[in-house]
C-alpha cells in the first residue's frame, strides 16, 4: 500500500470509538473467530473500564457452509467466556444457493446480525473490516467503472444503517491486518484462519493477491474520493429540498431552477429520485444517466424512460413517475407482510385475503388527486397508487375499521436506502424520506463533539 493518512493501531481504534460513542451505549461485535473480529473484541474489551456506560455483547454467524463452523463457533463463545462478554450463536438454516453464495452469505449474516441486535436492544453492531478490507473492495470497485464518477472509490462507509433501524460501525477501517495480528500475538490470543479467505474461486481473494504484489492502494486517494461523494451527496440533498416536491408518494416534479447548475449534483440527485419511485436498490447505472442528462440538456419537452420510471419535461419543470408497466398485483393473506413493487411494505391486518395492485386509471380521481398537472401525467400518477382489494367478505368489525386499517397497512419505502444506507448518503436519505412521508432515518449514535472530526 502507498504511503497515506496515518493509520491507526488497533489499540487506537478502540480507544477512538470507545470515545465517539454516545452513552449509555450496548455495542454487539460481530465476532467470526479470525484474527479482524477477535482483535476488535479484545481491544474493546480491553480499553472498556467499568462503569464506562459501555456495554459489549457478541455475536457468532455460523454460515453451516463448512463441517467445523460449528466448532469454531463454540471457540468464540469460549473466548467471550473468558473475557466476560455475554455472546449468541445464530445459524444460517435453510437451502444455500448454488450461485452467488458470498452475496447471499452477507445478506444472511447483516439480516441475523440485526435479529441479535433488536434482542438486545443494541446501540450499534461493529464488524472487523480493516484497512485491508478497504483496499480490496476499491480495487473490485474500480474494475467496474472508471474515473471519480464511480461512487465505489470511496470505499465502505466508516458507518451504514441495516434496515432502517440498525447502525453498523467499522471501526478498524484504518488499521491493517499485520498490526491486528501482531496485538492479537502480543495477548497471547491465536485466531481462526477461513479457508475461503485463500480460495481463488472468490473475486476478492484474487484481488487480494493483486494487491499484496502490486501494493497499488492509495488511502489518501480513498478519503479524497469518500469526501467528495459526502460533498456531492450534500449538495444533492440541498438540490432536493429546494426544487423538488413529491405527491402522494409516486409523483415527482423539479421546477426549472433544479434542472440547472452542477451538472454532477443534478446527476446524482436524479439517478436515486429514480431509483426511490421506481422501487430500485440501486441508482440507475452510468448509461442510463448517460441518457437522461443528454436528454435532460438538449432542454427540449418530451419524454424519456430508464429504470422504470418516465422523465417527462414540460415547460414547468420536470416529473419523474414510475412507469405503469410490470406493476403487478400481488396476493397478501391474512397477517403476511410483502413488499408491492418495491416502493411499499403491505401488512394484511384484516381477517380476509387482500390483493394489492396499480390503481386503476381513471381520468377524474386523477385530475381531483394531482391538480394543476398535465392530465396524461395526472393519469400515470394514479395509475402507480396501490391499490386494495378484498377477496372475501370483510366481518362487521373489518368493515366497521376497514378505513383506518388501509391507512395503517401501506407504508412507503425508498428502496435504495431501506436495506442499506452508508453514512454518505444519510442527509440525502432523510429528504426522500420527508418528501414521500416516511420516518426520518435514526442519527448516528455518536457525540456531537465528535461528529465534526
Amino acid at each position: 500500500m502507498t504511503a497515506g493518512p496515518k493509520t491507526l493501531s488497533p489499540e487506537q481504534a478502540a480507544e477512538r470509538l470507545i470515545a465517539d460513542i454516545a452513552r449509555p451505549a450496548r455495542l454487539l461485535v460481530a465476532v467470526s473467530g479470525g484474527s479482524d473480529s477477535c482483535g476488535l473484541l479484545i481491544a474493546l474489551s480491553k480499553f472498556n473500564p467499568a462503569g464506562s456506560g459501555l456495554s459489549l455483547f457478541a455475536a457468532t454467524i455460523d454460515h453451516a457452509l463448512r463441517p467445523e463452523s460449528a466448532d469454531e463457533a463454540r471457540a468464540v463463545a469460549a473466548l467471550c467466556s473468558t473475557l466476560g462478554i455475554p455472546h449468541v450463536i445464530r445459524r444460517w438454516e435453510g437451502e444455500k444457493p448454488r450461485t452467488g453464495i458470498s452475496a447471499a452469505a452477507r445478506e444472511a449474516r447483516y439480516r441475523l446480525l440485526v435479529d441479535v441486535a433488536d434482542e438486545i436492544d443494541a446501540t450499534a453492531i461493529l464488524t472487523g473490516h480493516t484497512l485491508d478490507d478497504q483496499a480490496e473492495t476499491i480495487a473490485m470497485r474500480a474494475i467496474r467503472g472508471e474515473g471519480e464518477e464511480n461512487s465505489g472509490l470511496s470505499g465502505m462507509a466508516q458507518a451504514v444503517l441495516l434496515d432502517r433501524r440498525r447502525w453498523l460501525f467499522r471501526p478498524f477501517l484504518a488499521t491493517r491486518r499485520a498490526d491486528i495480528r501482531a496485538f492479537l500475538t502480543n495477548e497471547g490470543q491465536g485466531w481462526i484462519d477461513d479457508p475461503s479467505n485463500v480460495d481463488p474461486r472468490y473475486e476478492r481473494v484474487r484481488v487480494r493477491g493483486q494487491l499484496a504484489q502490486e501494493s497499488p492502494f492509495d488511502a489518501a486517494a480513498q478519503l479524497a474520493a469518500a469526501a467528495r461523494r459526502t460533498a456531492l451527496s450534500e449538495a444533492a440533498a440541498r438540490l432536493v429540498r429546494k426544487h423538488v416536491t413529491v405527491r402522494h408518494g409516486v409523483l415527482a416534479h423539479i421546477d426549472p431552477a433544479g434542472l440547472e447548475g452542477d451538472a454532477a449534483v443534478r446527476r446524482h440527485a436524479l439517478s436515486l429520485l429514480a431509483a426511490v419511485l421506481g422501487g430500485r436498490a440501486h441508482a440507475l447505472g452510468s448509461e442510463s444517466m448517460d441518457r437522461v442528462m443528454a436528454f435532460l440538456d438538449g432542454g427540449l419537452p418530451g419524454r424519456i424512460t430508464a429504470g422504470r420510471v418516465i422523465f417527462d419535461r414540460r415547460r414547468d419543470g420536470l416529473y419523474v413517475v414510475r412507469e405503469n408497466r410490470g406493476i403487478l398485483p400481488l396476493h397478501v393473506p391474512p397477517g403476511g407482510t410483502v413488499i408491492w413493487d418495491g416502493r411499499y411494505r403491505i401488512a394484511n391486518r384484516a381477517s380476509a385475503d387482500i390483493v394489492v395492485g396499480p390503481t386503476a386509471p381513471d381520468r377524474d380521481e386523477a385530475l381531483e388527486l394531482f391538480p394543476d398537472v398535465p392530465p396524461a401525467i395526472a393519469m400515470r400518477a394514479v395509475a402507480a397508487m396501490p391499490f386494495i382489494e378484498s377477496n372475501a367478505l370483510l366481518s362487521a368489525e373489518d368493515r366497521q375499521n376497514k378505513e383506518m386499517a388501509e391507512r395503517s397497512i401501506v407504508q412507503p419505502l425508498l428502496a435504495p436506502f431501506d436495506r442499506f444506507l452508508p453514512q454518505f448518503e444519510l442527509t440525502l436519505g432523510n429528504e426522500f424520506a420527508v418528501l414521500l412521508g416516511c420516518d426520518v432515518f435514526p442519527r448516528l449514535p455518536i457525540k456531537d463533539s465528535s461528529r465534526k472530526r
